[in-house]
């Protein structure tokens, strides 16, 4: 279980998804089919790998019963009822000895910004979220959701595990059309 942090310091909202298990062995699964798929989009090679890997939605149903869970919570934090809200996400892979660098996710029109975990090894490194002179470090646990907003600063520490950490990232705005943010 992850440890205890005072997100509240730097307005992150931190839910936990109840009997997780299943869904997210599900959705691991269905990840590594699609990792490799010619359609998955990888971007932001840093520090030799691929911060960010793409599985196409459209290959991917096992992925919506989590992203339906992660709307609502972004309902309730954004207090809308009705508007049309889109989400676009990507896989975070770390392996033992990645980090994260310092970065945000206000690039467009988001209005959230979050991180949902699905396997978290011991000692697989803390999320750093700062705001201002503030800085917190929390140890997620797997089934942690962690929403903020896009324009504050956040890393990852070290994977000083053995094995893989996987979340996904996503970025939550009104959908102007059809498609999904």
């Amino acid at each position: 279980m992850g440890t205890a942090c005072q997100t509240e310091k730097v307005g992150v909202r931190h839910f936990r998804l109840a009997h997780h298990e299943a869904l997210d062995g599900r959705i691991i699964a269905a990840y590594e089919a699609l990792r490799e798929d010619p359609q998955t989009q990888k971007s932001h090679l840093f520090h030799g790998r691929y911060e960010n890997i793409y599985p196409p939605r459209e290959h991917f149903p096992e992925i919506e019963p989590l992203l339906s869970w992660i709307e609502e919570r972004c309902r309730e934090v954004l207090l809308l009822a009705q508007e049309p809200l889109g989400i676009a996400f990507w896989f975070n892979e770390m392996q033992p000895g990645n980090i994260t660098t310092l970065h945000t996710h206000n690039d467009a029109d988001e209005l959230l910004s979050g991180v949902y975990y699905l396997v978290v090894p011991e000692a697989s490194g803390e999320i750093v979220f700062h705001s201002g002179s503030e800085g917190v470090a929390c140890m997620p646990a797997e089934g942690d959701l962690y929403l903020f907003a896009p324009s504050l600063p956040h890393e990852v520490r070290k994977n000083r595990s053995g094995s893989v950490r996987l979340s996904v990232a996503f970025n939550v705005g009104i959908r102007r059309s059809t498609d999904d943010a």
